[in-house]
């Protein structure tokens, strides 16, 4: 159980450093999306003058590095004691583990098992991220885009890696599958190659853009209707609106998470499994 939760830790450490905010997916430097967020002071912090985070997605990293500080917590909580008969949160942990080696191992077979730790991190820190957007105070980091290109980065990373790792450079004979080696079908690998290659490249832009959107719409309206709910309040109509729509939002982060490990496990299965079929 310590090494698994090792390992999760290892890849959340490298999820947040690749989601380090780019300016290409920032939005404009001084607007900050989520004012009432109570770790907004961090736009403020100022070194030699010049602050020291600013933008955005600054601002989202921050709030990613946060869900990784709570993942950590909870994990050395859980893992600190391990006993044959497991406490709460160790219970908890090992039911979480198990239900997700067991959806990865259904997917990719007996040898799907070596992913669990990398499909499970994401599940889980995706999760947790989608969750934060929904408390009062905190921000969904994957509600910007710096945030979910990362993570579809690193699968996409991940799924090459592990291509190439486990079946050498012949990995990348699926770009031509399909062309007769033969004269004159070999004139169409060009166009074969660069087909398959924007469909692979195409891959992080829809999982960036579908975590993203779907994010962005869910605290989009519960922002709308807090703020319609906040106006009806100075006329002593106390109407939760936003409750039942922040209810559904529970239910569309976990989705949300799922979908996306589902994704990253299915690309991870086609490489490996393709190959295999290659050899």
């Amino acid at each position: 159980m310590a090494t698994a939760a090792a390992k999760y830790g290892v890849v959340v450490l490298s999820a947040v450093l690749l989601m380090a905010p780019a300016p290409v997916f920032g939005a404009a430097e001084g607007s900050v999306p989520h004012p009432q967020t109570w770790l907004d002071w961090i736009l403020s912090v100022q070194v030699a003058g010049r602050p020291l985070v600013h933008g955005n997605a600054a601002l989202a990293f921050a709030w990613s590095l946060m869900a990784m500080v709570i993942l950590a917590t909870v994990a050395m909580l859980g893992t600190r004691r391990v006993r044959l008969r497991p406490e709460r949160i160790q219970m908890a942990l090992e039911m979480v583990v198990g239900g997700l080696r067991g959806i990865v191992v259904s997917i990719m077979g007996p040898g799907g098992a070596k992913f669990v730790p990398f499909i499970g991190t994401l599940f889980i820190y995706i999760a947790l991220m989608n969750l934060m957007g929904l408390v009062p105070g905190f921000m969904a980091p994957t509600s910007n885009l710096n945030t979910t290109a990362g993570l579809a980065l690193i699968v996409f990373a991940v799924v090459q890696y592990y291509g190439v790792r486990e079946h050498g450079f012949g990995y990348f004979k699926h770009f031509i599958a399909g062309v007769p080696p033969r004269f004159p079908y070999l004139l169409l690998a060009p166009l074969v190659f660069i087909t398959h290659l924007v469909g692979e490249l195409c891959r992080p832009v829809t999982l960036a853009l579908r975590l993203f959107g779907n994010l962005m719409a869910e605290e989009t309206v519960v922002l709308i209707l807090i703020g319609v709910v906040a106006g009806l309040a100075r006329h002593w109509i106390p109407i939760p609106l936003q409750l039942p729509n922040m209810l559904l939002g529970v239910l569309v982060s976990l989705v949300q998470a799922a979908i996306f490990a589902m994704l990253a496990t299915v690309y991870l299965d086609g490489a490996v499994r393709h190959a295999e079929a290659e050899e």
